[in-house]
């Protein structure tokens, strides 16, 4: 995983846990007056508690603060009157910014190397060479040739010989797994590439080179994006988490004057 993957999670986690040990030091500077009593028992706190508390919503929407993180990371946070929200928002906004970055590399080399296929090593046998998956395009990085798809023009298909081409290596593959030629030649009917899929790097070496690198851009592009959407995910957990705590571990004074800890509500 990439350093600044790790960075993001580390910075994230260190917020919830610096932020629990200042509610806790909260906490105990009120244990004299601290009553432990159940959810359904505590008065909801007036005005004048929501104000001293910072809240930003009306007491009753409070409740819904974990589930508005774990929509859009940073809400529940806003709702309580939790600076962290800043935190949360700032990772999601640049998440989603470095994503689509990675994305667009993706398309950007994929777009390279499917052009450099079709101008050089397909373009040899045919003119209107049809768009392949991500998979045909790892066999061509991975295999210099295809090789024909028949040797024979007409008639029963005639597999190609030669193990150093993608065909050839299929054939080979297929006889030695299967009890049979008939389904040898069923195996390879439906593994090896056809005519119009045909391509060959053999003259063109520089190029080839070229396109493999394109390839392996392409491949750290997705996987970047791969991870990207991971944080993001942390960023939305860890944010419904943090909203949670925040809210069972929130203190309310009630009209007597004392102070109660934990929600009103049972989760």
């Amino acid at each position: 995983m990439r350093a600044w993957v790790v960075a993001t999670l580390l910075a994230a986690v260190l917020g919830v846990a610096v932020s629990g040990v200042a509610r806790g030091q909260r906490i105990d500077d009120g244990r004299a007056g601290v009553v432990s009593r159940r959810a359904a028992d505590v008065t909801p706190p007036d005005s004048s508690a929501v104000r001293e508390h910072g809240l930003r919503v009306p007491v009753r929407a409070l409740p819904y603060a974990p589930l508005v993180s774990a929509i859009v990371p940073g809400g529940g946070q806003f709702m309580l009157g939790d600076d962290r929200f800043v935190a949360y928002a700032a990772v999601e906004l640049l998440g989603w910014l470095k994503y689509a970055k990675d994305t667009r590399e993706q398309a950007v080399q994929e777009a390279s190397f499917r052009d450099l296929a079709r101008r050089v090593a397909r373009s040899s046998f045919s003119s209107a060479v049809p768009d392949g998956d991500w998979t045909y395009y790892e066999s061509m990085r991975d295999w210099k040739a295809s090789g024909f798809y028949s040797a024979s023009a007409a008639g029963p298909v005639v597999p190609e010989t030669d193990q150093t081409t993608f065909n050839g290596y299929q054939w080979n593959l297929a006889l030695h797994t299967n009890p049979d030629t008939a389904s040898a030649l069923a195996q390879y009917e439906r593994l090896a590439y056809k005519p119009e899929f045909r391509w060959d790097w053999t003259n063109a070496q520089l190029q080839y080179d070229i396109f493999k690198r394109t390839t392996f851009k392409r491949d750290d592009a997705h996987y970047a994006a791969i991870q990207d959407l991971i944080v993001l995910g942390a960023n939305h957990v860890l944010s419904m988490v943090d909203a949670f705590a925040t809210f069972r571990l929130s203190a309310h004074t009630d009209p007597t004057g004392r102070t109660s800890v934990g929600g009103r509500l049972r989760w």
